[in-house]
């Protein structure tokens, strides 16, 4: 059996600052130990303390900031790691999406941080034995589903739909707004977007969009739409998908194109990172 990909630390910081927001490609659950900062996801802000559980889907906008001594558990799950543990009965990822971002995990805290314990001193055994492989499978797929059981499911599907434009950019309104025009550019992401098509869809100006989108995510919105297509990118490259293709499927219109906007935010030509990928070289 072959161990699927995932990532898992235990970070220690005296302190932690982040100048914006960021986002993964794969499914981060946070899981603080100390308590104090903050953590802020996509228009809320959460007080870092433990007994808190953090499930963040891909590409959901976070960012911490923490002025006392930081630790944390972080582990980071590709999609198609999630999809190899679900079962037609128990979608994952699907769970992953619905659940509210911050879960207050109360008496079985403990539970999940000895599973995560354990995952983590089973993966960093230096002389893995007969069975470890599974056994991290295992306690990946224990936690997962212990801690996704846990998780309301999010209520804020009308709230998406509140676009007016607000007086206040800085107001409520103003929050779910971005909300929507964030949800807007993920479902057309493939599509040519400009900084007009959008503000047109939101019956906005480009300027007002610009500004409220800059204050709630740190990013322009072409940024974000960058951004955002080369985390998809990763992925389909991690699928198999021919470079040419990948590009074209998330919304890049020439090779050239998407070849020097890859490399230049991952670091690696596209066709290197796959091969990388492919070889387990993985990050």
């Amino acid at each position: 059996m072959q161990v699927q990909p995932f990532y898992l630390k235990m970070s220690r910081d005296n302190s932690w600052y982040m100048d914006r927001p960021h986002f993964h490609e794969s499914v981060e659950f946070l899981m603080p130990v100390s308590r104090g900062g903050e953590m802020f996801v996509e228009n809320q802000v959460y007080s870092l303390h433990p007994e808190a559980l953090f499930i963040l889907p891909d590409a959901t906008l976070h960012k911490t900031l923490a002025a006392e001594p930081y630790e944390r558990y972080v582990l980071h799950v590709p999609i198609p790691t999630i999809h190899s543990i679900s079962t037609p009965r128990t979608d994952l990822y699907r769970r992953v999406q619905e659940a509210e971002r911050m879960v207050e995990t109360g008496t079985r805290y403990n539970e999940l941080l000895s599973l995560l314990k354990r995952l983590d001193w089973e993966q960093g055994r230096k002389n893995a034995g007969f069975g470890s492989d599974l056994n991290q499978m295992l306690l990946l797929s224990e936690f997962l589903l212990q801690a996704l059981s846990m998780a309301p499911v999010r209520r804020w599907a009308d709230e998406l739909c509140q676009i007016e434009r607000p007086s206040d950019p800085g107001s409520r309104e103003g929050a779910l707004q971005i909300s929507a025009v964030l949800e807007y550019l993920q479902e057309h992401l493939a599509e040519k977007l400009t900084l007009e098509r959008v503000a047109s869809e939101f019956f906005i100006s480009k300027y007002y969009l610009s500004h409220c989108f800059k204050e709630a995510t740190g990013f322009s919105v072409m940024e974000y739409v960058i951004n955002t297509r080369i985390l998809r990118a990763r992925r389909l490259l991690q699928d198999g998908y021919r470079v040419q293709t990948a590009g074209e499927m998330v919304g890049f219109q020439s090779n050239e194109h998407f070849i020097r906007t890859f490399t230049s935010l991952t670091g690696l030509p596209p066709k290197q990172y796959a091969k990388r990928f492919s070889q387990g070289e993985r990050k």
